[in-house]
């Protein structure tokens, strides 16, 4: 089998996560890591036993280095458009973090490049891979909750919350992330509602919160003024006629990591969520009808996704699974982040495109 050459964009901790699980792939290798950070870059680089010239600050060197045959980009927004230009110039493979860019205007105009020269790519919307998603999705597919009513879906975190003290950092910075918790969080939730539901969102409202509005900067300690919503919810109607009520919020105490959906339908409802991404729940009427009846089902742990062997897969010329996320996906949950954001500020239901 030959060996697989990859190339890490942005060493953070996802980053780090990233590394890990291609590193316990047979035939892959890290051969290359890009960072603004020296630090990062001679600490991972030590690590994985780098040579000098493979440690880069310059991600179009990486990317464009013959050593090199698939991409990992794991930054900020504001680099994600460029960063999928330069793999789509160079032809090589990317496996890229959500969102797909900064905003839509980035991602229609980065589409025209990629539908001229598509390049192999998966784009990490995450929580797809969880065993228990990937159970309720093939129960919807297989009709056990009949005609799909409503759905429910919150992503709930409380590292921004005011008592936590937390500084300003890029993730606060418009100008490098677009929006707040709603391209953080919020993407996944889009994606994962989609998904799962087998059906596509036709109208949106929404709300917008900026709950702390100054944060202080972590260099000065003077206080800076955020941009970003750290809260947001909206309803959607499916083109199937569902409705879906979504929430996000970085001020949830007590929610560390909690991504939720449940699905009502006709015959039954579904219930997964990070908090134990092994057990889906069931609700259904006994046969009798005489009572609701509520079994919490088990989920093996390889029942989910590995996107580490799919994006391998396509370095080496294999076709993308179409249960994970490519390039038109990256551009799907773009415009639909963008409807809320209208939604929001129009104070109107908006149709998405």
């Amino acid at each position: 089998m030959n060996e697989v050459r990859v190339g890490v964009i942005g060493l953070g901790g996802m980053s780090r996560w990233h590394m890990k699980n291609l590193r316990r792939i047979p035939g892959v290798k890290i051969a290359a890591i890009c960072d603004v950070s020296k630090q990062a870059l001679a600490e991972v680089g030590d690590e994985l036993g780098l040579p000098a010239e493979m440690r880069m600050s310059d991600m179009e060197a990486l990317i464009r280095s013959p050593e090199v045959a698939g991409i990992v980009s794991v930054t900020p927004n504001d680099s994600h458009a460029r960063i999928i230009e330069l793999c789509i110039r160079a032809g090589k493979p990317l496996l890229a973090e959500k969102p797909l860019t900064r905003t839509l205007a980035e991602a229609e105009e980065i589409a025209a490049l990629y539908r001229s020269s598509p390049i192999p790519m998966l784009i990490n919307f995450s929580y797809r891979n969880g065993p228990a998603f990937q159970l309720a999705k093939r129960r919807v597919e297989e009709g056990k909750l009949g005609r799909l009513h409503h759905l429910s879906v919150q992503y709930m975190q409380d590292w921004g919350a005011a008592v936590k003290h937390t500084p300003y950092v890029w993730r606060f910075d418009q100008s490098v992330t677009g929006t707040g918790t709603l391209g953080d969080l919020g993407s996944h939730m889009l994606d994962l509602a989609e998904y799962i539901a087998g059906d596509t969102i036709a109208e949106v409202q929404a709300m917008l919160q900026t709950i702390v509005p100054e944060r202080p900067d972590p260099q000065t300690g003077e206080q800076r003024r955020v941009h970003v919503d750290d809260f947001a919810c909206f309803n959607t109607r499916f083109g199937g006629g569902a409705i879906g009520v979504f929430q996000t919020s970085r001020n949830a105490l007590g929610c560390g990591n909690q991504h939720e959906i449940t699905l009502y339908g006709e015959l039954g409802t579904l219930h997964a969520s990070t908090l134990n991404d092994r057990q889906l729940t069931w609700t259904y009427m006994a046969p009798d009808g005489s009572q609701t009846v509520t079994e919490t089902i088990d989920v093996a742990a390889d029942g989910g996704l590995d996107p580490w062997e799919a994006f391998v897969g396509l370095v080496r010329g294999e076709r993308l699974n179409p249960a994970y996320a490519g390039f038109e996906d990256g551009c799907r949950n773009q415009r639909l982040l963008d409807a809320v954001v209208r939604a929001a500020e129009s104070r109107c239901v908006v149709r998405v495109e």
